[in-house]
């Protein structure tokens, strides 16, 4: 895993374009402390930043060059059945001077063309030039595990793994986009093609760019609404037992995220299979959090005899570290287990380079049942409105669905939503609010992607987490622990893996406990009977019901243990509260200090969960804009 940059178009002047390559270059270091590169030519500017995985040897170094077919590549990324690829290129008389899976995407894109992309297993994310037709790519890979942005200069077009890289070419404007920002604040993502910056954007997932000297044009090459076929595998359990054995490393140990929950247990008992190294399974222990799984995975580390170590983590939320982070990301920190996951990667640094985790699950398996059950929502709300409003209405607002009769996007939207339009109206100034005043631009993006998704409510939910809410939790997860220069992979993202999943019906992964649980459930507030009367990721609990301990089987799923309530009250979010209240706060040319503080001293008086992550966006987004500032 590596960080790449560079600029594809006319340079005119070499000294200059090698100048500015340095700059975007020098912003990606952490995410390649190995080796760096740079080739710079008439036609394109290309620089690397190396972790080294696959074949350490200098000769592997990027940009990768093959004047032989006139190809120049630098690429971000593992291609995990590359040894198979090139062992059929071998027989096609191609010739390998290195053993890297680099040089194997090289040969590849020569033999079969951009279509080569197709036949890859893998995180990816690369350019390409060929010298001999003048035409580039952009490729990302399908799920969108890795990072790819870019931005149009002048005669040309600039990407980078992070748009921090990109904003050091001259002349891409650091301006925010008001949507993206909105985007950051409602969802804690920015979805689709927009960035939190007006001029870059992000290639979409299993999506290529081609660019020619005349124009620019996107090809979505994989498609999770259409998947491709997942292979001949007999069992989902075959399937996982496959990947992860393709995530390994054939002589060097990996480690492993061990929370004590079902998808980290699940990697740990499959590492326990078919690795032939001696795993190391790490689990963070969150200093005065809620509660502490580490007895957990204690408990399942020591029933598959895998090494395991416990890293406490003090600073969770502490300001030094969050600012540290979103320096090295160039990002606000959305998800408040983001620092957490930093400190705990880089204690698995000291020891590795490689980190399996189990991010993907919830996503692909329905782990989330208070938005999963969303057509369970439409059914209760049709009953409900049916109803004379002297019963209907009191029912409604007891089980938490809107007084209004609202659509299904609506319903959707109220479960996803982390700050609604009508209180950023009331916190936002009045430039800012005529920005945003209807969100049209966001909603009708998400109304399109979401509509976009199947046939049926269920479809439609399933398909938006996997195809926008899973690629950016896989871009925290990358960049998050790239920051602390370790390489995480994502087993359960193994597109063979999702098309499986996908094919099988909704109920099997998301059941009723028993015969009576749907009823018990109709006029009960969701988050009372989520994974109470329901059972989420039903397949996987079935699948290792006789491989794990009973406790990680049938216990129901929880959060990241910090109960951002307490934190927005306690002292804690004190030295964040200070940059927003006290300080000259960069946030004021989007939000009303006053009005902010109105709102804080009311909703500080009950402070609930939803409270606390508003105000971790809030904060996050100030440190975020201070940090541009400088």
């Amino acid at each position: 895993m590596c960080g790449i940059c560079g600029f594809i178009g006319r340079i005119t002047d070499k000294s200059v374009a090698e100048r500015n390559l340095a700059r975007c270059a020098q912003t990606l270091a952490h995410r390649g402390p190995d080796a760096s590169g740079s080739c710079v030519t008439p036609s394109y500017a290309f620089a690397h930043q190396r972790l080294a995985i696959i074949d350490p040897d200098p000769r592997s170094n990027q940009p990768f060059l093959d004047e032989e077919l006139g190809l120049a590549i630098t690429y971000n990324g593992e291609i995990y059945n590359y040894r198979d690829l090139r062992r059929d290129l071998l027989r096609r008389g191609y010739q390998f001077r290195t053993e890297s899976d680099t040089e194997v995407l090289c040969k590849a894109f020569a033999c079969w063309g951009i279509d080569s992309v197709k036949r890859l297993r893998g995180m990816f994310a690369f350019a390409i030039h060929d010298q001999k037709t003048g035409t580039a790519f952009l490729v990302r890979d399908r799920l969108g595990i890795k990072p790819l942005y870019y931005a149009c200069a002048d005669n040309g077009v600039v990407f980078a793994s992070q748009p921090s890289a990109i904003l050091q070419w001259p002349r891409v404007r650091s301006q925010l986009d008001s949507v993206g920002l909105s985007s950051f604040l409602s969802y804690r993502a920015v979805f689709g093609e927009r960035t939190l910056f007006a001029d870059i954007r992000k290639l979409q997932p299993g999506t290529w760019l081609k660019i020619t000297t005349q124009w620019h044009e996107h090809t979505r090459w994989w498609d999770p609404a259409r998947p491709d076929d997942s292979g001949d595998f007999s069992s989902l359990e075959t399937l996982i037992g496959s990947a992860v054995s393709e995530h390994l490393l054939p002589h060097t140990p990996v480690a492993a995220l061990l929370s004590g929950g079902l998808d980290s247990s699940i990697l740990a008992f499959e590492l326990s299979r078919h690795s032939s190294q001696k795993p190391t399974c790490f689990t963070g222990v969150v200093c005065d959090g809620l509660y502490d799984e580490s007895h957990y995975a204690v408990e399942v580390a020591k029933s598959l005899k895998l090494a395991h170590v416990l890293v406490r983590l003090p600073g969770a939320t502490s300001l030094d570290v969050v600012k540290r982070l979103t320096a090295l990301r160039g990002h606000p920190i959305g998800m408040h287990n983001e620092a957490a996951m930093y400190l705990l990667a880089l204690a698995v640094g000291q020891s590795h380079k490689v980190l399996l985790t189990g991010e993907g699950a919830d996503e692909i398996f329905l782990g989330y049942s208070r938005i999963f059950r969303l057509s369970f929502d439409v059914g209760r709300q049709a009953l409900l409105t049916a109803l004379p409003d002297v019963i209907g209405r009191p029912a409604r607002r007891h089980i938490g669905l809107p007084k209004f009769k609202a659509s299904e996007f609506e319903l959707f939207l109220a479960r996803y939503t982390y700050f609604p339009q009508v209180e950023k109206l009331e916190l936002g100034t009045s430039a800012w609010r005529k920005d945003i005043v209807h969100d049209a631009e966001l909603i009708d993006w998400m109304n399109s992607a979401y509509h976009s998704g199947g046939a049926t409510p269920s479809e439609r939910v399933r398909q938006f987490f996997v195809r926008h809410h899973l690629p950016a939790l896989l871009e925290m997860v990358d960049n998050t622990t790239m920051a602390a220069g370790v390489e995480s992979r994502v087993p359960f993202t193994d597109h063979r893996i999702v098309a499986m999943a996908l094919r099988m019906p909704f109920s099997e992964h998301l059941r009723w406990r028993h015969a009576f649980a749907r009823f018990q459930a109709a006029f009960a507030p969701i988050e009372k009977f989520s994974e109470t009367l329901d059972v989420s990721k039903a397949a996987l609990r079935t699948l290792y019901s006789n491989r794990l301990p009973a406790s990680v089987i049938t216990r129901k799923k929880l959060g990241f243990p910090l109960p951002l309530g307490k934190w927005a009250t306690d002292q804690s979010s004190a030295p964040f509260r200070e940059l927003i209240f006290k300080d000259s706060p960069a946030i004021a040319d989007y939000l009303d200090v006053d009005a902010l503080r109105r709102w804080y001293a009311r909703r500080s008086q009950a402070a609930s969960d939803t409270f606390g992550k508003q105000l971790w966006l809030i904060c996050n987004l100030e440190l975020f804009l201070r940090e541009l500032s400088s």
